[in-house]
């Protein structure tokens, strides 16, 4: 059921409705508030959009290097099992 959550992301007050809780919308606003204002200290950028834009990329770089490391474990993993499944007896 979707729920109406209250947050702040660098100074700015949103209602974001969402059926992943409370909780977790809140620890997702602190974390893109937390990475805006890391790229807004480095004075790369001055207009919000331009920080919401570097923001967005430099997440969506961290979700793109997870997303190959999940593919390598899984795959690992695979390659793991399918040796253990040879080596059984039988």
């Amino acid at each position: 059921m979707k729920q109406m959550v209250d947050v702040v992301i660098l100074g700015q007050q949103l209602t974001v409705t969402s059926d992943d809780g409370p909780e977790h919308v809140r620890e997702v606003a602190r974390y893109l508030d937390e990475t805006m204002r890391n790229v807004a200290a480095g004075g790369r950028a001055v207009a919000t959009l331009d920080v919401a834009l570097l923001a967005a990329l430099n997440i969506a770089s961290e979700y793109q290097k997870l997303r190959m490391e999940h593919k390598e474990l899984t795959e690992t993993i695979a390659r793991l099992s399918r040796r253990l499944l040879a080596e059984l007896p039988g």
